[in-house]
């Protein structure tokens, strides 16, 4: 009953706080608010504005001790295909805790303003825009679409949300951006608190401009024209490109534990129903590592994802009980039921806060709780080794001492007296062996390609997931589809299998395969046909540069390893010599090697692939680029043949064939033929010293 009550009143304040905001409210602004000019016509090269809007002012001013946020935007249409985008406006608020005023949306055309702000043109709707990942934060937005817009408009919008997240208990913390990757007119910041202000700058030298303000401190930031960001592909997520401004009002990392530590708290026993899981589990499992495991099992696979993150359940996870029984939750509800179940089994276990994509360049930023997007779990043995986990992933083999974790780097453990970041080093490879074995005919027209993939770590817990949310059949035509890009006519002899090693964390997918036709028609030899063997295990894992200098790090898949072998049995004797390239960088490691077998009559081609590092600095760019271009010149394999040759019955006579690397970055007619040229010429100086 105290539970059906707690719930009724939970739902009576949510429905409350939806019908509070139902109307748009409309209010003039307050007084603390700075009136900022812009220009209509701003020192920005008109060729880079993009989407026909250039943003005259972006301005945030906020008053931390009133928890007011104010908004301006001022943006000017350049072209009629800027007219869709502008004349909608959309605005996110938090029922349970915000309040969103609208103060003015106007239209400046030849001078004149055009009022368009009407609270019955607005709709106020619920909006999950991460329902698609099973999370929901009851968020609303108030959205209106303006009309008679036209190009060369302005449109000036600004307006207020008031009130902070409660679970900070009065501290603050933002991040605000002084530039975009497109032209602005102008970037201001203003901020009014009645203490210092905590604030840390990242790729800027501009310092705040401090002033008094009604009894206040002001501090501002003011930047007109700003330089654009040139973007460029592949930047790590963790990098911090724009010129930034960071807002804490937390001292140190000690403040957001003891707030992590709080916030996190089991308030209630666990009751009998979960004492009584744990209690089976303590049953079936001898050692200490296989209950973590079996604890870790049960909550990332018989609790399910799923997050109502409203108010501050943003922040505060459900406690264990709740969790348990309705089977759901997010990232730190699942975190601290799987802690509450280990400290119950005596197990030591805390909560940890990470950010899946910034990693070390959390170390940059001021000690704040808000800087956090994923909760996980940190496990300590009797025998003082950690371990981490993730209890949202799901179907995860291995044991407790070798189930991958993710490569987050940094971690801030939940545990009093904790003063800074776990380092976490992951000692995964994911590595994929990929081994095909082609039986060619006789008729130099088919083959029977055999496919042996072996997945490890991540990627075994990736394939274990793939084979259970998809049927076999499914599977099979994906399969085929993706060999059929490669041959011409490629049919599967069998239904894919696979073997699930749980312990040792791998899995085995076997395939076979029949082809019609492996030989085409070479490109540049007409006379020719060829048979190519392309490693696709390996591509897309490097970075291939499309230009000579970069001024960002570039991002690799890390941690990853990746071989490939084929084994091409061969109907005839064939002309080929053993051949090896390696090349060891610091962002991967690469080796390839060609072994030709006179007696069996076949082929071992192997290429292997190593990332040693999750970027490249600019500095390394150069040699990175001098790397790849050594990979591409014995990337993949062919072999051809004369078309005169074939068809020539002679048991004791070497059919005049050859092979060549094939370069699967990037080859053009020009290089082709200059490595026919290279291996012809090769070939004949041998043929005249062997005579």
């Amino acid at each position: 009953m105290k539970k059906l009550t707690y719930l009724l009143l939970y739902f009576i304040l949510v429905c409350f706080s939806v019908n509070c905001q139902t109307q748009v409210i409309i209010k003039e602004k307050s007084s603390w608010i700075n009136n900022e000019s812009f220009e209509v016509n701003p020192n920005v090269n008109l060729d880079d504005i993009s989407q026909g809007n250039l943003l005259l002012l972006a301005d945030y001013q906020v008053h931390i001790p009133k928890q007011e946020s104010f908004y301006r935007f001022v943006t000017k249409i350049t072209d009629n295909v800027g007219v869709q985008t502008a004349s909608s406006i959309n605005v996110s608020y938090d029922p349970l805790y915000q309040e969103l005023i609208f103060h003015e949306i106007n239209i400046i055309r030849d001078g004149k303003i055009i009022n368009k702000l009407d609270a019955d043109y607005f709709q106020v709707i619920r909006r999950e825009l991460n329902a698609e990942n099973h999370l929901y934060d009851g968020s609303l937005s108030a959205m209106i679409n303006l009309s008679d817009v036209r190009t060369n408009d302005i449109i000036d919008c600004n307006y207020t949300i008031i009130g902070f997240n409660p679970i900070h208990n009065n501290k603050y913390g933002n991040i605000f951006y002084l530039n975009d990757v497109v032209p602005v007119g102008k970037v201001h910041v203003g901020l009014l608190t009645n203490n210092q202000l905590n604030y840390k700058i990242i790729n800027t030298d501009l310092q705040p401009k401090i002033t008094n303000k009604s009894a206040l401190n002001y501090y501002e930031w003011t930047v007109t024209t700003p330089e654009k960001f040139d973007f460029e592909d592949n930047i790590p997520a963790w990098k911090f490109t724009h010129p930034t401004v960071i807002i804490s009002d937390y001292k140190n990392w000690s403040d957001v534990v003891n707030w992590g530590v709080e916030t996190f708290k089991i308030e209630v026993p666990l009751d009998n129903n979960l004492l009584s899981e744990i209690n089976e589990i303590d049953k079936k499992n001898n050692s200490q590592g296989e209950k973590i495991k079996a604890v870790l099992d049960f909550v990332q696979n018989d609790v399910r994802y799923l997050g109502y993150e409203l108010g501050i359940g943003s922040y505060k996870p459900n406690s264990p009980n709740k969790v348990f029984n309705q089977r759901y939750g997010d990232c730190k509800d699942k975190s601290l039921l799987m802690v509450a179940m280990l400290n119950q089994l005596d197990i030591e276990a805390y909560p940890m806060l990470v950010h899946t994509n910034l990693k070390h360049s959390i170390n940059q930023l001021l000690p704040s709780p808000i800087f956090f997007d994923h909760c996980v779990v940190k496990v300590i043995d009797p025998a003082e080794n950690t371990f981490y986990y993730d209890p949202t992933l799901t179907n995860q083999g291995g044991t407790h001492q070798n189930t991958h974790f993710p490569n987050y780097e940094y971690g801030l453990v939940l545990k009093p007296n904790t003063t800074e970041f776990d380092s976490i080093t992951s000692t995964s490879s994911n590595k994929v062996i990929t081994e095909e074995e082609y039986i060619i005919e006789d008729n130099y027209k088919g083959a029977t390609l055999n496919i042996v993939t072996t997945y490890t770590e991540v990627e075994a817990d990736f394939m274990r997931n793939y084979f259970k949310n998809n049927g076999i059949n499914t599977i099979a035509k994906e399969n085929e589809n993706f060999y059929s890009t490669y041959y011409y006519n490629i049919k599967s002899l069998k239904e894919p299998e696979f073997t699930d090693n749980i312990i040792k964390n791998e899995l085995t997918v076997f395939e076979k395969y029949k082809i019609d036709s492996i030989w085409t028609p070479m490109r540049f030899k007409e006379d020719h046909i060829a048979a190519t063997f392309t490693p696709t295990s390996l591509l897309n894992l490097l970075y291939i540069p499309t230009k000579e200098i970069r001024n960002n790090e570039i991002n690799l898949p890390y941690p990853v390893a990746r071989q490939h072998n084929f084994k091409i049995k061969l109907p005839k004797k064939w002309n080929i010599q053993n051949m090896n390239d390696i090349v060891n960088s610091e962002s991967f490691y690469y080796d390839w090697d060609v072994k030709y077998n006179r007696k069996k009559n076949e082929i071992d081609v192997t290429h292997f692939i190593k990332i040693q590092n999750s970027y490249i600095k600019p500095n390394d760019f150069k040699q990175y680029q001098a790397d790849i271009n050594q990979v591409d010149k014995s990337f993949g394999f062919t072999l051809y043949v004369p078309k005169s040759e074939i068809g020539i019955a002679s048991s004791n006579k070497n059919l005049n064939l050859s092979f060549v690397v094939i370069s699967l970055f990037k080859i053009g007619i020009y290089v082709l033929i200059f490595i026919v040229l290279i291996l012809a010429l090769i070939w004949i100086i041998k043929k005249y010293k062997n005579s």
